[in-house]
């Protein structure tokens, strides 16, 4: 079966709705299917349409470019000048990851897909909406997704989760004193709270003089951030795990709306309690006083306080920890990419 994913970028660093497809570009290749990602060029900036159109010339420098994941050769990979049904290769299935991309579902001859990965409702809900109501089969990534899909109408959507990397984000071998540390994400996006985690976090380093805070992002360190919280930039895989999730006895969420909520579950699986916001996708799999707390998203007092208990509160922590293991033992790529190409024959077979 050939395959088709549609990406609306070239990524430049490690993004969680990236690895998603890629993780499952390399299970269907595996698999025996002729897969191939598409990339749009990236627009509005010369320097880098011209390095994407340097990256596009060959199967080799595309590869290379994306550093922080390990695709599978048999993966084909494309850049596009724009994304049209005329610029994309002949394939049984096309499924689009990202809502601008699924707008090029009806036009194509093969039988199509979106892969919901979020609720994207910054840019406006109007747009956003007419296309997750497209008469379209969906693969959310988590019941909250599937649910909001559902609101909006679509009879047609099954929920599976994504998976792990377990032999990259696993517990350490010796886990050495944590203390008072918390790891964070960075990211201006609006949906990811920084102004409330920050709040939070200040609020704590109130009541924990010695808090240490290990952020990282993709970006460089944002010129805001107070000198007393350590930024990592730019970390993935063994170095992310090692140099953040390690050295953590907290993982804090601070976003007000996740799809799935990737880092929580990687800290989880690294033996980081999980303090989230109630986002949606975290709470597919962080249940409050279980294995992690949650807080209202807009909750700046409650994560702090959530957040010092979670710190100061051994017992606490430890159960969370413990139930975090097995929570994220769960999360199975294998088994998610073996749900996927089900859901994808069934469909497939009707229509063909």
């Amino acid at each position: 079966m050939r395959i088709t994913f549609v990406l609306h970028l070239f990524p430049r660093g490690p993004i969680g709705g990236f690895r998603v497809v890629y993780e499952y570009a390399n299970r269907l290749a595996a698999t025996g299917c002729e897969v191939t990602v598409v990339h749009e060029r990236w627009r509005g900036d010369v320097r880098e349409a011209m390095r994407d159109l340097w990256h596009g010339r060959s199967q080799p420098r595309l590869r290379a470019a994306v550093t922080w994941f390990e695709i599978d050769p048999r993966v084909r990979l494309m850049i596009v000048p724009e994304l049209k049904p005329e610029n994309l290769p002949p394939a049984d299935v096309t499924i689009a990851t990202h809502w601008p991309t699924a707008r090029l579902l009806p036009h194509v001859k093969s039988t199509p897909f979106h892969l919901v990965q979020n609720y994207d409702t910054w840019d406006g809900v109007e747009e956003l909406h007419e296309v997750l109501k497209m008469d379209v089969p969906k693969i959310a990534v988590s019941g909250f997704l599937a649910r909001t899909l559902e609101d909006l109408g679509n009879t047609t959507v099954t929920v599976i989760p994504n998976g792990l990397d377990h032999d990259t984000f696993q517990p350490p071998t010796t886990d050495l004193p944590r203390g008072d540390t918390v790891a964070m994400l960075i990211s201006k996006h609006p949906s990811k709270g920084f102004a409330t985690g920050m709040k939070a976090l200040e609020q704590v380093r109130n009541k924990i003089p010695g808090l240490r805070v290990n952020a990282f992002g993709v970006r460089p360190r944002p010129g805001d951030l107070p000198e007393w919280m350590t930024y990592h930039h730019g970390l993935e895989g063994k170095t992310l795990v090692e140099n953040v999730y390690h050295r953590s006895a907290v993982f804090l969420c601070s976003s007000s709306t996740e799809g799935w909520g990737l880092p929580a579950a990687e800290a989880m699986a690294c033996g980081t309690a999980v303090v989230s916001t109630r986002n949606g996708g975290v709470e597919d799999f962080c249940t409050h006083n279980e294995n992690g707390l949650l807080c209202d998203s807009t909750d700046s007092a409650g994560l702090a306080q959530a957040v010092t208990r979670m710190l100061e509160d051994d017992e606490l922590r430890t159960k969370c920890v413990e139930a975090g293991y097995l929570t994220a033992a769960r999360m199975d790529w294998s088994a998610s990419a073996r749900s996927l190409m089900s859901f994808i024959r069934a469909f497939h077979s009707t229509v063909s």
